[in-house]
């Protein structure tokens, strides 16, 4: 039996979504760029979201599953895409995660406590977007 029954785990705060949501507003707006964003917890759950004046509505459900498929994986959704890409087709009916680039999970102390996503521009500049917001919460 374990010394420990229970495990303690690190979980992004509303305020803390909010926080990321407007950033990457900030970083969109600053690169011309109108896109969707989405922050969730470790399970997937959506916390906060924000579609931009001039992101497509395919950009809604693309944004909130590139951020699920990266805390269901505890990694970018990237990983995903590469797989597929890279000659694993069938993982592409794996049911709940979204195959495509922008998705990333946010660390706290090393653990994965939510993620965030990022639809509306090409796969490397919602790629890119995602990056810098999982890392503005590890800066701050």
């Amino acid at each position: 039996m374990q010394d420990h029954p229970t495990i303690t785990h690190a979980e992004l705060t509303l305020t803390a979504a909010q926080a990321l949501i407007a950033h990457g507003q900030g970083i969109a707006s600053a690169r011309g760029m109108a896109l969707s964003l989405a922050v969730v917890d470790r399970s997937g759950h959506l916390l906060a979201f924000a579609r931009m004046d001039g992101a497509a509505l395919v950009t809604i459900d693309v944004a909130i599953g590139k951020a699920r498929t990266a805390a269901f994986l505890k990694a970018p959704s990237k990983l995903f895409e590469d797989m597929i890409n890279g000659g694993t087709p069938s993982m592409a009916t794996t049911p709940g995660l979204l195959p495509l680039q922008g998705g990333m999970p946010v660390l706290v102390d090393g653990a994965v406590a939510g993620a965030v996503g990022v639809s509306g521009s090409s796969g490397d500049g919602d790629q890119a977007v995602a990056a810098e917001l999982a890392g503005a919460l590890a800066a701050a």
